[in-house]
């Protein structure tokens, strides 16, 4: 797969999807900018992020998910590599969990992690739902 600088542009949105499940598809691309060539930018894998949440609710291991996205030669190929491991008729339930997640149910060193990591939270103290959070960091670091 070809490398992305998340310098220039932010990964794909936390809703959209790779065989049904919210946040794979951003994954992937955060994935592809620790490749060589690449760039994070500001968007890191972080072991407590929600990436991995998403990553270990589906019983994945992230350095296997990782290795897969640098050994592959285009996304189809992910694609394949993920059918063979996960249920897509389980991302109804996950990405409906996901829709759930507001800050306020965190604890509250959750919620200082997460209002440090997230940029948009510094302007938009209103956003509660994780997903809404990251949707507007995006728009926030790439206005």
């Amino acid at each position: 797969m070809s490398p992305l600088d998340l310098r220039k542009q932010p990964p794909r949105g936390p809703r959209e999807t790779v065989l049904g499940f919210y946040l794979l598809a951003r994954t992937i691309d955060k994935l592809r900018a620790e490749l060589p060539g690449g760039n994070p930018g500001e968007y890191l894998n972080h072991d407590t992020g929600f990436s991995a949440y998403v990553v270990r609710r589906l019983g994945l291991d992230m350095n296997q998910f990782r290795e897969a996205v640098s050994n592959a030669p285009d996304e189809a190929a992910v694609v394949a590599w993920l059918q063979t491991r996960i249920d897509p008729a389980n991302a109804g339930a996950l990405n409906a969990k996901l829709e759930t997640f507001v800050v306020e149910r965190m604890t509250p060193e959750d919620q200082l992690l997460v209002r440090r990591r997230h940029p948009a939270m510094a302007t938009r103290p209103e956003l509660s739902k994780i997903l809404d959070i990251l949707e507007a960091d995006d728009r926030h670091t790439f206005p």
